[in-house]
């Protein structure tokens, strides 16, 4: 296809996507384009109908498949413009694929320009061999033989053959407006006469010109507002499809994208978008950009430090969670190699024809080259006391000539010189005394830095360790291995070496992965256990080096990042085997493998699992910056198990202030103003006794409550603190509510709810309301809603397939099998309700927002389903949880922040518990998004990815 660009308006989609091919069609298309464009239509309206047309409507480049996607997403039929040439198309057949996976085949046209058509009634599809015009994907997907247009030529007054231009663009617009032909060509007579119509009374009457003026400039600014509102909504519609086809390859595009289109429309679809973004790619950690090209990256022993070189000769280093690198050093070419110490404080960089060392607090110091050899590999040893510099010369009949500078980085002067035959692939510093030299042939010498004598430690007696086309790997940093590249199928072997020559050598490693890259070997971790291996396709495997040839669990393919494979731009941060660091282009992206997703905030908690039936409880203060856990506590010192708990824990920034209520058990309850926590505490368990109340001490910013407990062998299902007054009311599993005197926590008078449809004996779960005023009980059938006040039943709610309730603020929340109910405060009118059928089991949980605008729902594998107030699926969660225990989940009274208890192991010894903490709020997202971005889009990349003007709001907003 010859695609070429012109401007279009970003503010009104599309009627229709014509995908051809052919120079005779390229040559009529634009003819039909203007005349669909230009049928009969009120002076004041734009265009009833706008036409994409590739030929005027996008331009070649790099991100061309999201350039077609853009047309393709804003047009709402898809015109095949049928022939031999598109039959045999490539770019024909991708568009028509989008649209299939993407519209329903009914919203497809077919246009007959040459070749031919024909339906077979027996097999009820297009002839295969007479349809020669019909691009193969069109087979098979037409129910019934559909009704398609012909372009007819006509003989013109010089004999040549010309199309007939109206006819087609009538019929093509009248099949997309669902109407006939006559209808469209009748249209223009009719306007022509109401504007005669308009035009006599204006003759007539000069006050009424006027006043009509004035109604045809607002309708006019009416309509324009509205198309502007239109084509922002497009816009962002847009950017969200795109940033969901990036999330995969690209997770920076995706969230800055998605950043735009929120910020561009603020409605729950994008607020979905803006949370797929931000969870998909979960081990893409954050970005950093640098001022050029990464050409050489290092990692510091002890992972506080990423060093980069640039295609500028610049050298930076980056702490990761700092907002930039900084620049520490300067040559006068692309950096070549770069080394760095232990901490981070020592780097020795080279362009091939300049040396620099830079010590932290000490500047820097550069290098000539001593003679005609370009350097090409430096090392430093983890002390950051000794340095080396190979450098190396090949004359013009290919001998080589290298040799080996040892460095005292104090003083800067050369301690020594070793000759060597070939280039080096690496170099490292075993100690401070010991140099390891791997050459690209795979032979790897030590040299010892006290008498320069020299030992081969290579793994195999070949000169060629890798064979021939086989990329060769780096050695690891403790020296000890180095890989090779792999044709996709083999296992990548790891080569482990000798500590000294009398040594046997070690047993090759394999890392199993199921495509990986030819031309470029992985990169080992710090002691080449574990290999990151780059993927055929893109991407990378992370592995352990096993001695297995084939592993039987093949890890998975990790994606979400370019990775400049070919310039070996990916390393391990620190001795970490999960976290890792790369480069392409000028990004810098930091990987963890074991990050739960860019939201997620955890904090360990000595919560372990009780029974399969008692998870633990989860409650937020008011202002959703305090969580109440109870359950079953793991002591860290005496691992004592089984034991109740309830622990506060402060999140935020206090995170690490928490007070621990030891031997106790219950369900946590807060006043509005959140001055107050109460405790409804369950009888004692190990002991068969009843909790007296009390009013412990905590140091936390608001009191704390414990309410004496029901009798032995029942626990409190419900409870609340009363509005109106120094009362907390709580239910017990047999159906007996309490009222509590706050002041003491005792209980002053107890009944049971009278009347209803369930049987209070046999009720399967229970809740009261914020207020304590209405309490809600079912069972297998029922749902009975009481007054407490009156201690009466007010009415019934059919139960049979309610799985789960809960109170959220004034609204009662009814968990069904195909739904989920919001209800008001007493249970009298049903608000709205959002579809939702779990798939992995029952509904098991239900939380939402005070004024349930954010509505959370668990299912019965702990996948977690967001919902918005329109009932805007926001998107899926998976669980938190890599041990099979049921967690619980929370949502502040704001509906920002989600959180949820993840109980560890019960058993003696066990992992802690795990709170984790995200905030889902679409301004927490935007935040989330633009840090771990690293920075917003420059406009050439926003060309690339769009390739239409960018709105002035599609950026991420300014700090302060």
């Amino acid at each position: 296809m010859n695609l070429r660009r012109r401007t279009t308006r970003a503010e009104i989609g599309y009627g229709a996507f014509l995908s051809y091919s052919g120079d005779r069609d390229r040559a009529v298309l634009p003819l039909i384009q203007n005349a669909i464009e230009k049928l009969p239509r009120p002076w004041y309206r734009f265009p009833r109908t706008r036409i994409f047309l590739d030929y005027s409507g996008i331009s070649i480049g790099p991100e061309l498949e999201g350039k077609i996607v853009a047309g393709l997403s804003r047009s709402k039929w898809l015109v095949v413009v049928a022939s031999p040439e598109a039959a045999a198309s490539m770019w024909v057949d991708r568009e028509i694929e989008w649209w299939l996976a993407n519209r329903s085949p009914e919203t497809i046209l077919l246009v007959l320009s040459a070749g031919t058509l024909a339906w077979d009634e027996v097999a009820g599809d297009w002839d295969r061999v007479r349809s020669t015009a019909l691009p193969p994907r069109l087979f098979g997907v037409f129910a019934s033989e559909p009704v398609y247009k012909t372009i007819k030529w006509r003989e013109g007054a010089d004999g040549a053959p010309y199309p007939d231009i109206d006819a087609i663009a009538v019929g093509i617009a009248a099949v997309i407006h669902g109407v006939s032909e006559t209808d469209i060509k009748s249209e223009g007579y009719q306007q022509t006469k109401r504007n005669l119509r308009w035009a006599n009374t204006a003759i007539g009457a000069l006050v009424t010109l006027l006043v009509l003026a004035l109604i045809a400039a607002l309708v006019a600014r009416v309509q324009s507002n509205r198309a502007e509102e239109q084509a922002r909504i497009a816009t962002a519609r847009l950017l969200a499809s795109v940033a969901d086809t990036k999330t995969t390859t690209d997770a920076r595009a995706a969230l800055l994208l998605a950043v735009a289109a929120y910020r561009l429309d603020p409605s729950p679809r994008h607020h979905a978008a803006l949370l797929r973004a931000n969870l998909a790619s979960p081990a893409v950690a954050r970005y950093v950009a640098t001022s050029a090209d990464v050409t050489a990256l290092e990692s510091s022993a002890d992972g506080r430090t990423v060093v980069a070189g640039l295609a500028d000769g610049r050298v930076v280093t980056w702490a990761p969670g700092e907002p930039a690198p900084t620049s520490v050093a300067h040559l006068p070419g692309a950096i070549r190699s770069l080394a760095v110490a232990a901490d981070g404080r020592t780097v020795l960089a080279t362009d091939g024809a300049s040396t620099t060392l830079w010590r932290d607090g000490a500047g820097r110091r550069d290098f000539g080259a001593t003679d005609e050899r370009s350097a090409e590999v430096v090392a430093i040893s983890e002390s950051g006391k000794v340095g080396a510099v190979h450098r190396i010369r090949t004359d013009a009949a290919g001998i080589s000539n290298g040799v080996v500078d040892i460095i005292d980085v104090l003083s800067g002067q050369v301690r020594m010189s070793h000759p060597t035959g070939r280039s080096m692939k690496s170099m490292v510093f075993t100690e401070d005394t010991a140099l390891r030299l791997l050459d690209t042939g795979g032979i790897v010498r030590q040299v010892s830095l006290r008498d320069g004598a020299t030992v081969d430690l290579s793994p195999l007696d070949t000169d060629s360790v890798c064979g021939k086309g086989q990329a060769l790997g780096e050695l690891s940093a403790d020296g000890s291995s180095f890989a090779c590249a792999v044709l996709p199928g083999l296992p990548v072997p790891v080569f482990r070496l000798r500590h000294t020559p009398e040594a046997p050598r070690p047993e090759t490693g394999y890392v199993g992965v199921p495509k990986p890259r030819r031309s470029a070997a992985a990169a080992l971790s710090r002691t080449g256990h574990v290999a990151a291996v780059p993927g055929e396709d893109g991407g990378l495997y992370v592995a352990p080096v096993a001695g297995e040839i084939t592993p039987r669990d093949p890890p998975p393919l990790i994606a979400g990042s370019a990775v400049d494979f070919d310039r070996a731009l990916l390393r391990f941060r620190g001795t970490s085997e999960t976290q890792l660091v790369s480069a392409s282009g000028s990004l810098i992206t930091l990987w963890d493998i074991e990050q739960r997703d860019r939201l997620a905030k955890s904090i360990p908690v000595p919560i372990v699992k009780g029974c399969n039936d008692c998870p633990p409880s989860l409650s937020l203060s008011p202002d959703g910056r305090t969580a109440v856990i109870t359950g079953k506590y793991k002591d860290p010192d005496e691992f004592s198990l089984n034991s109740d708990v309830v622990i506060i824990q402060q999140l935020g920034p206090d995170s690490s202030r928490r007070h621990v209520i030891p031997g106790l058990d219950g369900i946590p309850v807060w006043r509005p103003d959140g001055t107050l926590l109460a405790i409804a505490a369950h009888p004692d368990s190990g002991y068969d006794r009843r909790v007296p109340s009390d009013r412990p001490q905590t140091g936390m910013p608001f009191e704390v409550a414990v309410l004496s407990s029901p009798p032995p062998q029942v626990r409190v299902r419900a409870a609340a603190l009363s509005e109106s007054s120094d009362t907390a009311v709580s239910l017990d599993s047999s159906g007996r509510a309490y009222l509590h005197n706050l002041a003491t926590g005792g209980i002053d008078s107890e009944f049971i709810p009278l009347g209803g449809a369930i049987d209070s004996g046999k009720f399967r779960g229970a809740a009261i309301d914020t207020n304590g005023g209405t309490l809600v009980m079912r069972d297998d059938d029922h749902l009975s809603v009481y007054d407490l006040s009156g201690q009466r039943n007010t009415h019934d709610i059919d139960g049979k397939d309610v799985r789960v309730m809960a109170f959220a603020g004034q609204h009662l929340l009814i968990g069904r099998e195909e739904n989920i109910e919001i209800w008001d405060r007493t249970g009298s009118r049903r608000e709205r309700t959002i579809p939702f059928r779990a798939t992995r089991g029952a509904t098991a949980q239900v939380a939402a927002a005070e004024d349930a605008t954010v509505v959370v729902a668990r299912d019965g594998a702990n996948y977690m389903t967001l919902f918005a107030a329109d009932g805007t699926n926001l998107g899926e969660l998976e669980p938190d949880s890599v041990w099979h225990v049921t967690p619980a989940v929370a949502l502040s009274a704001d509906g920002r922040y989600l959180v949820t208890m993840n109980p560890g192991p019960a058993f003696s010894g066990g992992v802690d518990g795990t709170l984790v903490e995200r905030d889902i709020s679409p301004e927490g997202l935007i935040q989330a998004a633009c840090a771990h971005a690293g920075g917003d889009l420059t406009d050439s990349e926003w060309d690339a990815l769009i390739g239409i003007g960018r709105p002035a709001q599609a950026r991420c907003p300014r700090e302060g």
